[in-house]
């Protein structure tokens, strides 16, 4: 129907078209409606999490990038004299790295049980070192696989002749959950374990034990499978993963906030 200027038809009726209508009524008309402050406070919010979880998982990408690059370049640092009154290392992700000099006592061998690797179970051979002043320190020499038989143990005779030994320094390994045994009690060796304890290697080997387990270099003679690692159940990339994903939930939840938000009224 045409139309003036002034917003009427011919006849002089008012044309209800907002279009038509002049500029300062379809002001008041059409507008864009404000969300209201519950909706702007829950957005704020949830943004402000999404976006605190995704930086955390940055750090904790780049703390574990760092720790890589420290376990990498240990073998060029100097490495920490062992005894008997060595503090343990901090924790299971230590780089540190420790020497001693001593003999191995082959007949007093120790494995270290249920220790499966690659879906195989075996032990981790743990050889006593006899240091200069006569305490123990508990050498890990490597992995090997169990016999299906379990009365069968492997062969794992060594040397005993004075030699220096150097590797990861760590503290002694503990179970989610510690068994009720008492490894101490039973006879013969090499004797299977399962995560002695240094009171219990003590009483074991007869006299005092440093506090750790020397985790023997891949380099060194008379070992066995060893591919030490850092303990990382989550590598830096899946943290990578896990920040991106937070801060597309933000990036999403923004989005959807300004769209729905500020939607036009007329």
């Amino acid at each position: 129907m045409p139309s003036n200027e002034e917003g009427q038809d011919v006849h002089g009726n008012a044309d209800l078209a907002p279009w038509r209508l002049p500029r300062s009524v379809r002001a008041a008309v059409t507008r864009r409606a404000r969300p209201p402050l519950w909706a702007i406070g829950t957005t704020v919010a949830l943004t402000a999490l999404f976006v605190s979880l995704g930086s955390w998982q940055l750090r904790r990408a780049q703390e574990k990038e760092a720790l890589q690059a420290a376990f990498d370049g240990a073998a060029d640092l100097p490495a920490l004299g062992i005894g008997v009154d060595t503090p343990p290392p901090p924790d299971e992700r230590s780089t540190r790295r420790g020497a001693a000099r001593g003999a191995f006592d082959p007949e007093h061998q120790i494995l270290l049980d249920n220790q499966p690797r690659e879906h195989v179970p075996g032990y981790h051979v743990w050889t006593p070192l006899r240091l200069a002043d006569g305490a123990w320190l508990i050498v890990d020499r490597g992995w090997v696989a169990a016999d299906p038989d379990r009365r069968r143990l492997p062969g794992i005779a060594v040397g005993a002749e004075p030699r220096e030994v150097s590797g990861f320094w760590r503290p002694l390994p503990r179970p989610g959950l510690r068994l009720a045994t008492d490894p101490c009690a039973v006879s013969g060796f090499p004797r299977v374990a399962s995560y002695p304890t240094r009171e219990q290697l003590a009483c074991i080997l007869n006299g005092p034990v440093a506090d750790g387990v020397l985790l023997l270099d891949a380099r060194a003679s008379d070992g066995y499978v060893r591919e030490w690692t850092l303990p990382n159940p989550v590598p830096p990339a899946r943290h990578y993963a896990y920040a991106a994903q937070w801060f597309a939930f933000a990036a999403t939840l923004l989005f959807l906030f300004f769209k729905f938000g500020f939607r036009r009224l007329s």
